[in-house]
């Protein structure tokens, strides 16, 4: 059966990051050691074993095979039966009693599973559609394919899987991060809009969302406030120092300029909406009714950054407030 659904979060180092002891609940039960010889040389039986999809001995994984095991390490699990065989050379009954025998299913596809469950619980249960961070400059801090609470989430609850059948307590625990009955889990505030998605047009957005394109090293002055509510359903505003120098407060600044340039019908930042304006370090138009307010410092020509805004606030994001009335 294909799918066109992916999992939101890896199997490795997401996961580790919730749970770092996560191998400690790699769900393998130990074998009783009542095994039995056969008629064929090397080759020894364990009954009433319970499935077995996965063979470990005294650690290690042995090789599974769909005929009768003919070479070391080898071992044929038969539900018919409900047992295994198992060859072993120069060995013996007592030999493989004293051995550690444990079944379980192989640990990567454990968790492969447990992922792909969680996703697809994420899926079913948040109110709108979960977007891949693609594109140029789209991409979080650490960046992952998806929105790092959507990884972290599903992390939370393919973790809290995976020890639940051990620890019920820790599970209930790891899980409530996700999901819990007071609603502050990160699921919950992401269903009741009091955390939002890069991808969502959020009051966050609304605001404008200023972020850093290139930037000297040198470099020490920069936008520290946004005002304005965007005129435009959605822009990506392209602001660039034109003329670098030095912004100091009490001195005239008549060099340092900035321009900024807006999306037209051809593209992004391809309309110029502001042409090397002295930065005054007061409110700046920038376009589309948004404003912008620079600080006093060193600014390096072609220094850039980028205002994403939204004209249009998603619904499915605004915080629903409650009010609490009483009769008397």
């Amino acid at each position: 059966m294909s799918t066109y659904y992916e999992s939101y979060c890896n199997t490795t180092t997401d996961l580790s990051f919730v749970e770092p002891y996560l191998s400690e609940y790699d769900h393998k039960k130990v074998l009783a050691s009542n095994f039995t010889t056969t008629d064929t040389t090397n080759l020894y039986q364990l009954n009433n074993t319970g499935h077995v999809s996965q063979l470990y001995k005294d650690g290690v994984e042995m090789t599974s095979v769909t005929d009768t095991p003919n070479a070391d390490n080898e071992y044929n699990y038969s539900s018919s039966t409900d047992s295994f065989q198992f060859f072993l050379a120069s060995s013996s009954v007592s030999a493989l009693n004293s051995a550690v025998f444990e079944a379980s299913r192989d640990w990567s596809d454990l968790k492969t599973e447990a992922v792909k469950r969680a996703s697809d619980f994420i899926r079913s249960l948040l109110p709108f559609p979960i977007y891949k961070n693609k594109g140029v400059g789209t991409s979080d801090a650490v960046a992952n394919d998806y929105p790092e609470i959507i990884v972290r989430s599903t992390a939370v609850m393919a973790v809290e899987s995976l020890i639940r059948p051990y620890d019920v307590d820790k599970a209930d625990q790891i899980k409530s991060q996700a999901i819990n009955d007071q609603n502050t889990g990160w699921l919950d505030m992401l269903r009741k809009g009091e955390i939002t998605l890069y991808s969502s047009e959020s009051e966050q957005k609304h605001k404008g969302i200023l972020k850093d394109v290139s930037v000297n090293a040198n470099t020490t002055g920069g936008i520290v406030d946004v005002k304005g509510r965007a005129s435009t359903q959605w822009d990506a505003i392209k602001i660039i120092i034109s003329a670098g120098g030095t912004i100091t407060a009490g001195s005239a600044n008549t060099s340092v300029t900035y321009s900024s340039f807006t999306r037209n019908e051809k593209g992004l930042k391809m309309n110029q909406d502001t042409t090397e304006e002295i930065i005054d370090c007061g409110w700046q138009s920038v376009g589309h009714d948004m404003w912008v307010r620079f600080s006093p410092g060193v600014y390096t020509t072609n220094d850039e950054y980028e205002l994403e805004v939204s004209g249009v606030v998603d619904q499915a994001f605004t915080p629903i407030k409650t009010v609490r009335t009483s009769r008397y």
